[in-house]
């Protein structure tokens, strides 16, 4: 049997005192295409489903989002602010 070496938790529950060695934070980073020539990306715990994280999660910054979703960036399309 494995022994984990990492264990998750959900950044939205825990404080800055409360972390321990071998805790690990994952994000689900998604992306959307407006109607108006435009896309987005926002950010939200990795259990969420991509459509809650585009729903509810929060905006990452613009350079992040280029870096990350580049053929988006390279659309011609604006970044929603």
């Amino acid at each position: 049997m494995a022994t984990e070496l990492y264990r998750f938790r959900n950044k939205a529950d825990v404080s800055p005192a409360d972390t321990q060695p071998n805790d690990a934070f994952a994000i689900k980073i998604v992306a959307t295409v407006g109607f108006a020539n435009d896309w987005a990306a926002y950010e939200g715990p990795s259990n969420w489903s991509d459509q809650r994280v585009a729903s509810e999660g929060n905006k990452i910054d613009v350079g992040l989002a280029r870096r990350l979703f580049f053929v988006l960036g390279q659309s011609g399309r604006s970044y929603r602010y």
